[in-house]
């Protein structure tokens, strides 16, 4: 059995989590935790469940039948291959209160103080790259904050406290073994979020420094030093410490103590020894240059500092450089510059740690990106990361290469729920500038590029990608845009970047972009493109669509289901739209799962027959061979979802219904399971469930889908269900008083000059 108390309460027996019980019963048992193997009186119990004005009178039987709640728990087999009584935990009585025992191995806080402590000494003997693996390995064990399930209901106890800071510590440690290994550019991510909400701790803020001195970024350290003092001086009147201040000192003469250790290994991340490994373009794009075929660089660079708009870069060609009396050079470049800002909504702030977490992904998902497409990270600071295309000699596809890695950016961040990424590419020259004898051979990029970038960035909406004019000219043949409403003080005929378009698209193919169809049609216009109908005439509704897709993006990003209810006439175009927005989702790059059931033409449709429709939607959508048998089919199903164990067999048991079910498999049992199966597989990955001729389903049915919309938890599911308006007579108040649902009336559409009815509506819908 083992105990976790970084981060959520949890007790896991062998392959399942165990049943804590109520609230009070889980703070009980956090509490012992926090104190394990020590005695914890039944008063200080008592003090951390209630303040003294709320105490029940009945607060001590609370504590006790809590104790023996637990107890009966933590006693009780959990797994047919577990022994009753070996190696079990021990909830004891010892006055004046009570006493888990647990071993040490067996609770995550132990594994990770052992960890620590032996880190330290990896440390204090000289063994940097030991250490950091050891330190590395006792931060692993962090799921979130501590407790984070209890502290959320109200919960604050000064051993959580305690721990927090132990981890800050044990950071620390980690970042000064990691710089002592020459990892400056592997943690300076990490340094700026953690500073950001531990601006005080002066360690912390030291590391920074030095990690922003040895990439290059002289100003940026000293202005770290410059707000650390100010904020001391103005809260404390207080001066930084002797050691910081020498630190600064240090900066400022380019102490050689400063410099990264002799011989240390070069690190995956650093911008100039990336391996050369050829990168496969997507299906209709040129190939992107082999970095073999440019100039070799050094090592990385320069710094920027406000109110210079100045962005780093890496350092130029060698036999570029004037030699002799080391005055800076300067030369004119046309480069592509993105800038990418990752957030946290409005509506949905994270706590600190959390933040912090969320951050250290964000930059490392931006960082891979952009290597991947060939650009070159050259800053991150807090939510702000900037990247540079093109300053090497054959800038031809830096554009195209720059927007890639922005959508690839977008694609990535669509199933995390607690970021919003918004992206702005510019194509322009720029004066790049190098000072000889700076740290790191520094290299800084000056311009009115840099300033129209960001300025474009303010006005970019959460998950859109904005492209200027210029450089979408460039790539126009090979990405699809549409135009951006221009309004006062934002730079003129702005584009937003959609997808990369399929292979064999033709070049010109594009809505809003010149050489395109004309601005004034939806964006799926053209010959080949998903969406258009015979003759190039555009799908009639594309607004539609752009609802769905908000909706499907509303549900991914908060991580929510989502119930569409689409309502018109026979001829509306339900299921065409059904149809068109189904084929779009499946091309486009994002990995969700369509489920389209079939559905009856006449007839009521029975919770029987939905469970064998799911299974036959699960099919096709994997393109599973159709003599795959219907055992086999489940098992797939099952298993990629929850993989092995009781929750799998029991679901496989609940889902493999005979020919001739049981009197105990009632349809309802057999589509409960349905339910919880594509919550959790929704919880994976975004989910789509599109129903058509709900107006025939029966009233299970019907039953089913509300629940379904209402129950699943933490899932992005987008339930989309046609149906004629005599639905409302069958249910008036279908999805009323619900929180995700709404509704989406069709008419009739008129028949287009030269186009048969039939090809727009998609027949009787």
């Amino acid at each position: 059995m083992e105990f976790r108390i970084l981060g959520p309460l949890e007790v896991q027996s062998r392959d399942r989590t165990l049943v804590l019980g109520g609230f009070k019963q889980r703070a009980v048992l956090g509490k012992l935790l926090l104190r394990a193997n020590q005695v914890v009186a039944t008063s200080e119990l008592l003090d951390a469940l209630w303040s003294q004005e709320s105490r029940p009178v009945t607060a001590r039987k609370i504590i006790q039948n809590a104790v023996s709640g637990l107890r009966a728990a933590l006693s009780r087999p959990h797994s047919l291959l577990e022994v009753p009584g070996a190696s079990a935990p021990e909830l004891l009585t010892r006055s004046p209160g009570y006493m888990l025992h647990v071993a040490p191995d067996t609770l995550d806080v132990s594994r990770f103080d052992r960890r620590v402590a032996e880190g330290r000494k990896l440390l204090d003997a000289g063994e940097p790259a030991l250490a950091a693996e050891l330190l590395r390995e006792a931060l692993d064990e962090w799921r979130g904050p501590v407790l984070s399930d209890l502290v959320e209901q109200g919960l604050d106890w000064p051993e959580v406290a305690r721990l927090r800071q132990l981890r800050l510590d044990a950071m620390e440690y980690r970042f000064e073994a990691e710089l002592a290994c020459g990892r400056h550019h592997a943690v300076l991510g990490e340094l700026v979020s953690l500073v950001e909400s531990e601006p005080l701790r002066e360690r912390l803020c030291g590391q920074l420094m030095l990690a922003l001195y040895r990439c290059g970024r002289q100003a940026e350290a000293l202005s770290v030093f410059s707000r650390v003092r100010l904020e001391l001086v103005e809260e404390y009147g207080l001066e930084p410490s002797r050691d910081l201040q020498t630190l600064q000192q240090h900066i400022l003469h380019h102490h050689p103590s400063l410099a990264a250790p002799a011989g240390a290994p070069a690190e995956v991340a650093q911008v100039t020894q990336v391996t050369d490994v050829p990168r496969p373009a997507p299906a209709g794009l040129p190939p992107a240059p082999s970095r073999a075929a440019l100039q070799p660089a050094a090592a990385p660079v320069a710094v920027i500092g406000p109110p210079d708009p100045g962005v780093l870069v890496e350092e130029e060609p060698r036999e570029e450089r004037v030699p002799g009396d080391g005055a800076p050079t300067s030369r004119r470049q046309e480069v592509s510059v993105l800038l990418i800002q990752t957030g946290t909504p409005a509506d949905d702030p994270l706590d600190a740690e959390q933040l912090n977490a969320a951050l250290h992904r964000a930059v490392t998902v931006v960082a891979e990106c952009i290597e991947e497409h060939g650009g070159t990270v050259v800053g991150s600071v807090g939510h702000l990361s900037a990247a540079l295309f093109g300053l090497r000699d054959d800038p031809s596809s830096a554009s195209l290469d720059a927007v890639r890695a922005a959508l690839a950016v977008r694609d990535r961040f669509g199933d995390v729920p607690d970021l919003a990424v918004r992206s702005v590419v510019t194509t322009g020259g720029v004066l790049v500038r190098h000072v000889p004898g700076a740290p790191g051979g520094g290299v800084s990029v000056v311009g009115a590029l840099l300033d129209t970038t960001q300025h474009l960035l303010s006005d970019v909406p959460p998950g859109k990608v904005y492209v200027s004019r210029k450089a979408a000219v460039g790539t126009d043949s090979h990405v699809r845009y549409l135009r951006v409403p221009g309004k006062a003080g934002a730079v003129s005929d702005v584009r937003e970047a959609c997808a990369v378009h399929p292979q064999g698209l033709p070049a010109g193919a594009l809505g809003g972009v010149p050489g395109g169809v004309p601005s004034g049609l939806p964006s799926g216009v053209a010959g080949g493109i998903p969406g258009s109908l015979p003759g190039g005439m555009p799908f009639p509704r594309e607004h539609e669509l752009d609802i769905l897709n908000s909706l499907l993006a509303h549900s991914r990003h908060h991580r929510v289901p989502y119930l569409l209810t689409v309502l018109g006439e026979p001829g509306s175009g339900k299921s065409r739209l059904l149809a068109e927005f189904e084929n779009r989702v499946t091309r486009s790059p994002g990995g969700v799962l369509v489920l389209r059931p079939s559905a009856p033409a006449s007839g009521a449709a029975s919770l029987h027959s939905l469970a064998g429709a799911l299974l036959d939607a699960w099919r096709e959508f994997s393109s599973i061979p159709p003599d795959t048998s219907q055992g086999e089919l489940l098992m797939r199903l099952v298993r990629g979802t929850v993989g092995s164990g009781p929750m799998a067999d029991r679901l496989l048991r609940d889902l493999l219904v005979p020919n001739r079910p049981l009197p105990s498999m009632h349809p309802r049992h057999v589509m409960n399971s349905w339910a919880e199966l594509l919550s959790l597989r929704a919880r994976q990955q975004p989910l789509v469930l599109c129903l058509d001729n709900l107006h025939l389903a029966s009233d299970a049915v019907l039953d089913w889908v509300e629940e379904l919309a209402t129950t699943a938890d933490n899932a992005a599911l987008l339930i989309v269900a046609c149906a004629r308006p005599e639905l409302l007579g069958k249910r008036p108040l279908w999805g009323v008083g619900q929180r995700s649902t709404s509704t989406l009336s069709l008419t009739r559409l008129s028949e287009p000059p030269g186009l048969p009815l039939q090809a727009v509506s998609g027949g009787d819908a």
